[in-house]
């Protein structure tokens, strides 16, 4: 399917940044955090400080609190710590970094439309903008492609009619990746291993070679373990090639979360993987 509008401002201004900045694909990343973390909330108002909070938003709103003793809670401690190592990556002040992140919500277009479907899009065509930008040459994207249009013949009984594949790499005319991108996603619904199981097989019976990655914003360490059990080196027989996180050190170093998370990759192990396909 064509790009959306809202999904086009995000790459435009993913672009724009990029010829400001001397990124490549390490430091790619970094784009994807100034345009779509925040330290705001959106209510019915619009975009809020999260309870007068300076710091990122990076779980549900209402985990973020206070003890019964008047203390931070564990959110809320990690949610600083993750701030203080954004701000020293991306080398803002830390007094400055919630007013300089978050750019894509600051938009005109945006920032009055509710944000759950826009992310989403918004990161998934930033994702294909890194690919083609930083990755091997020879490989086309295309997003939001109906399955059966690529794979007549295959019954998918298990997904929707309308149901579409993030992103579809292809190198000439073989299909060498397909990804699942989510922003954010609920423990109870982690979607992307049904979508492996679903399109994985048929992908594979017509390009042996293809993979299958999971792209995700999510910080959750209870959630990312629910797509890293069904990864390698985990799983004996895995359905997902790789669990890639946009930037896995703000999880591993801003938030202090190591073991469970310890297999995920980057997406500039991603950008390393296009020169194979």
């Amino acid at each position: 399917m064509p790009r959306s509008a809202n999904a086009q401002i995000a790459v435009n201004l993913y672009d724009q940044l990029l010829s400001e900045r001397d990124w490549n694909a390490s430091t790619g990343w970094i784009g994807i955090a100034e345009l779509l973390l925040s330290c705001r909330v959106h209510r019915e108002r619009g975009w809020q400080p999260l309870d007068g909070l300076d710091v990122v938003v990076y779980r549900e709103s209402n985990d973020f609190g206070m003890t019964s003793t008047g203390q931070p809670n564990a959110v809320l401690r990690r949610a600083e710590s993750l701030t203080n190592y954004l701000s020293e990556q991306l080398r803002i002040p830390r007094q400055e970094l919630c007013g300089r992140i978050g750019l894509y919500w600051q938009q005109p277009q945006i920032s009055n439309l509710q944000p759950h479907n826009l992310v989403g899009h918004a990161f998934r065509s930033i994702v294909v903008t890194a690919l083609e930008r930083f990755g091997g040459a020879g490989i086309t994207y295309e997003e939001e492609v109906s399955p059966t249009a690529i794979f007549p013949g295959f019954q998918f009984t298990t997904r929707s009619q309308d149901s579409r594949i993030d992103i579809v790499a292809r190198r000439g005319n073989e299909i060498v990746a397909l990804m699942s991108t989510r922003w954010r996603y609920r423990h109870d619904r982690v979607d992307v291993v049904d979508e492996a199981l679903a399109y994985g097989g048929a992908a594979r019976r017509l390009f042996p070679a293809c993979r299958f990655y999971a792209v995700i914003g999510e910080f959750s360490p209870n959630r990312l373990t629910k797509i890293l059990g069904n990864c390698p080196p985990t799983h004996p027989n895995p359905c997902i090639t790789a669990a890639v996180h946009f930037a896995p050190q703000l999880i591993s170093n801003g938030l202090g979360e190591n073991g469970r998370v310890a297999n995920l990759r980057s997406l500039e192990w991603l950008i390393g993987q296009t020169f194979t396909w």
